[in-house]
């Protein structure tokens, strides 16, 4: 836990000016960040905490301005507040941690204004192009100088070219060693002048290519994570395809920006060259196998556009179904289904290699066409320019010159096919990231997510149905009401909603009609940190992830520290555990926990759980993988927890769980079909011949709600 006074005021003062402006954050992540960063008593300390969370540079102040209140501000006696207003005798009032007074200005010995972000509807409606040309933004200057350089040493590649006309026309018909030593000189340091350009461009884009590339990754990771549960694709491997896409439109905005902003126009500045020291006749050549060049790649766009999308839907294939059989490896091989795999296997990957090959023979088609211009290109110049020369229209050593501009010319249109083909898998990508970006994310439509201070876990739903996808709803309930501090179990046959309806009230999935309110607000309109901070979700499944046990324990909070922590192993009973290895905590943690039984991950799922402190407690089958003993244990710890006026919400199919509540509500096809006090719901399920099926005969007399649809 955080026990250092100036960063605890700084993050609380940061938490407080966020609440001022109107502003949701993850507060675990702010307290990390003022932990990481350290220098909590500097300026520079909390511009690195903005710049990690992607706020604002805080802006210095000489002296506190009422026009931009609130300002974040410290004082050598009281650490980090929030300067919030004047009082008559012209001394600032301040909110500390530990209240609100009036201080001196002198007594202040930083104030600065920080603007944090606000990521409501714009952000969530952003489009990956729309990303991407935030990305982009910060490096025009990059950009302008690498093509500053390129310009340079496009001119300086000049050089060779006058230089071999220089030695044919002056140097040979005059015998003059002198210049000729002169202009070799110069072209050699023009040489190594545009060898040093190529160094110092190649570092520019280095820092462009690592600068874009993380950004984009940051950017679309954070989308991803950002996204609704159930708005999330059912192939993970696909989904990992797309956003692996990135690369390939981080590849091509870099490498082509440079042939679209300086190797095209250099390339009419050489043809203008070339009729200048040549002839207009000689110049037609490269210009007009150039156009063909252009003709030829355009008209296989659209073609190399169909087969890079097609390609990309095969690759995802391809790496969904190899995620598949690694993630249920033993019960391929429990089911002797081996072969099926492999078959589905050489099926996909014959796709794959299909598509490659026809992108390849377009590409490489279009390559050899460009390069045969090339030297059609080079033969044409020199048989006009012999030519024009018989005809005395220009030198011997304008002809040299001319064919090596002309080669110039046609170096970026060689490469245009190739470009097309980055092209296209970049709209590949972009298309496919664009899918990601059109999902739902949390709070979504939601301009300003509200914050409240504390959830009760007084639950009401209103005309509430879901479904997953197009698929029968899983869930339809007209009204349930759960009143804060009740304890309340979720019972009834496979598939019949029950997981799904906790997963609604722990604002996972958003209905898709009717309403979720908790503490009379709608669960869409509450921000989902706060959501994950004050309602504790237990999973039927709990998955680790690759990593220490302790952080595991940890994943998203602050280190409560080793107290607390062996305070929640010793109630868990996950104490002897890490007592038995000798690592401990440090115990490794392969992904997914593999190497754990369900027994062991379940029970680091439930000591997380115990050290979030939750005011709500939602647990989907907390003890199915348990033994006995452990089971026992846990219960026992579930009802203290309980037992404090917390929020207690439990599906279970075990009756040992039953004592921890007073409530049991019957799901059956989809529905409520019972609701009532948990010993009147017990006999009436006792009586009834059908576990669900029940009939309203003296129901009410014992306080059960019967639902008959």
């Amino acid at each position: 836990m955080n026990n250092n006074p100036i960063e605890h005021s700084l993050a609380w003062a940061l938490e407080r000016l966020a609440q001022l402006q109107g502003v949701s954050i993850n507060m675990m992540r702010l307290r990390a960040a003022v932990e990481r960063h350290g220098r909590p008593g500097s300026m520079s300390g909390v511009t690195a905490v903005c710049a990690s969370l992607d706020w604002s540079a805080p802006v210095m102040m000489n002296h506190p301005d009422r026009v931009m209140l609130p300002l974040l501000c410290k004082t050598k006696s009281d650490g980090w507040g929030v300067v919030v207003d004047r009082d008559p005798q012209q001394r600032w009032v301040v909110e500390f941690a530990d209240g609100t007074r009036p201080v001196d200005e002198a007594a202040l010995t930083h104030s600065a204004m920080v603007a944090m972000r606000q990521r409501g509807v714009a952000a969530q409606s952003d489009t990956f192009e729309a990303v991407l040309k935030n990305a982009l933004r910060p490096y025009r200057g990059v950009l302008v100088e690498a093509a500053l350089a390129s310009v340079f040493m496009g001119l300086l590649a000049l050089a060779i070219s006058l230089f071999s006309m220089q030695v044919y026309d002056r140097v040979i018909p005059t015998r003059s060693e002198y210049t000729l030593i002169i202009l070799g000189i110069g072209v050699l340091l023009a040489i190594l002048l545009e060898t040093a350009m190529k160094f110092a461009r190649s570092r520019v884009m280095d820092s462009l290519t690592a600068g874009l590339d993380s950004r984009l990754s940051r950017d679309i990771f954070q989308r991803l994570l950002s996204v609704r549960i159930d708005q999330l694709p059912s192939s993970v491997g696909s989904l990992a395809g797309q956003i692996r896409g990135y690369e390939q439109v981080r590849g091509f905005y870099t490498g082509s920006t440079l042939f679209a902003l300086v190797d095209f126009p250099m390339a009419l500045l050489f043809l203008a060259v070339l009729m200048v020291i040549g002839h207009p006749l000689v110049a037609l050549v490269p210009l007009v196998c150039g156009l063909m060049a252009l003709v030829v790649g355009v008209s296989r766009h659209r073609r190399v556009n169909a087969l890079a999308s097609q390609g990309l839907s095969a690759a995802s294939r391809k790496t969904g179904l190899l995620v598949e059989v690694v993630e249920g490896a033993e019960t391929i091989k429990a089911g002797v289904g081996s072969w099926k795999f492999l078959s589905r296997w050489i099926a996909v990957n014959s796709d794959t290699i299909r598509q490659d090959l026809d992108m390849r023979h377009v590409s490489e088609g279009a390559g050899y066409f460009a390069a045969t211009l090339q030297q059609f290109s080079y033969v044409g110049i020199v048989m006009l320019g012999s030519w024009v020369i018989i005809n005395g229209g220009m030198t011997m050593g304008a002809l040299i010159a001319c064919s090596i501009i002309g080669g110039r010319i046609m170096a970026p249109l060689v490469t245009l096919p190739g470009l097309i083909v980055q092209h296209a898998h970049a709209q590949a990508a972009t298309r496919s990231l664009e899918k990601l970006y059109a999902l739902e994310a949390d709070n979504h439509g939601v301009p300003r997510p509200l914050v409240p201070q504390k959830l009760q876990g007084h639950y009401v739903l209103q005309d509430v149905a879901f479904a997953y996808g197009k698929n029968a709803p899983a869930v339809s309930i007209k009204s349930l009401t759960i009143q804060p501090g009740e304890k309340v179990a979720v019972i009834g046959p496979i598939g019949s909603g029950k997981s799904s309806l906790l997963k609604l009230l722990a604002g996972l999935y958003r209905p898709t009609s009717g309403r979720v309110l908790v503490d009379s607000l709608d669960m869409a309109q509450v921000n989902q940190q706060v959501i994950s901070q004050h309602i504790g979700y237990l999973q039927q499944e709990h998955r680790l992830f690759h990593g220490t046990l302790r952080e595991n324990l940890l994943i998203g909070m602050p280190d409560p520290g080793d107290d607390a922590m062996q305070m929640a192993l010793q109630r868990s009973g996950l104490i002897q555990f890490v007592a038995g290895h000798p690592r401990g905590l440090d115990l490794p943690i392969h992904e997914g926990g593999k190497g754990l039984s369900g027994g062991q991950r379940q029970l680091v799922a439930f000591t997380r759980l115990l050290l979030t402190q939750p005011t709500v407690l939602l647990l989907d089958e907390p003890t199915a993988n348990m033994d006995l003993a452990q089971e026992k244990r846990c219960l026992s710890v579930l009802g203290e927890e309980a037992g404090v006026g917390k929020t207690l919400i439990v599906v279970t199919h075990k009756s040992s769980v039953l004592p921890l509540v007073d409530r049991i509500v019957v799901v059956s096809g989809h529905k409520v079909v019972m609701d009532g006090p948990r010993d009147a719901v017990l006999m009436r399920l006792k009586k009834a011949s059908e576990p669900v099926s029940v009939q309203p005969s003296n129901a009410a007399a014992q306080g059960v709600q019967v639902v008959t649809a």
